[in-house]
């Protein structure tokens, strides 16, 4: 069912796409999980990729839905499975204030979908019982545009949702940088 869900709205999107520019985005991620009991963990260096869709709202206004594959997640400071990886399909929706013709503000929600949870190195363990299945935070951050096709931003990701089924509440973070390429 959530599969449906996600095909209706990149057919949704591409309805959409014929009037406003749609792209590739692809970056990296330096996530952790903050919270109780989180002192020994450390940041996870992973990436995320998917589709954008730029929409102008007004002269110094625009909106940016995105359908992005995100990987947050964490290392252990200690023991023999040292990293957890937290694979999610995420739906940012970010407003951008223009400052000038190249850099932009942003800021918006966002929610993501929990696919699959990952411990280790080698075989990889399955521990998504230990996760709940969504995500809901903030993002905050700056673009900058090199050219008409090619754009960066440098995002600061908090989740605002525990997504740990443990008795302390954890919380997803990560700093992203990302390159964005209009295809339309």
């Amino acid at each position: 069912m959530r599969i449906l869900w996600v095909v209706a709205l990149f057919l949704t999107c591409n309805l959409y796409a014929q009037q406003h520019p749609v792209g590739i985005k692809i970056g990296g991620n330096l996530a952790n999980l903050s919270g109780d009991g989180t002192s020994d963990l450390s940041t996870l260096l992973n990436f995320h990729a998917g589709f954008f869709m730029e929409i102008d709202l007004t002269k110094d206004i625009k909106i940016q839905p995105e359908l992005l594959f995100t990987v947050y997640g964490f290392k252990l400071d200690e023991g023999d499975d040292p990293s957890v990886r937290l694979n999610y399909v995420a739906l940012p929706v970010i407003a951008k204030y223009v400052l000038s013709e190249k850099f932009s503000l942003d800021a918006g929600p966002q929610v993501g979908l929990l696919v699959t949870a990952k411990n280790g190195t080698g075989s990889l363990a399955d521990v998504k019982t230990d996760f709940f299945d969504r995500d809901f935070g903030v993002n905050f951050g700056i673009s900058y545009e090199f050219s008409d096709k090619l754009s960066t931003s440098l995002r600061y990701y908090m989740g605002i949702t525990d997504v740990t089924k443990v008795q302390a509440k954890n919380y997803n973070r990560a700093f992203q940088l990302a390159f964005q390429f209009k295809i339309k």
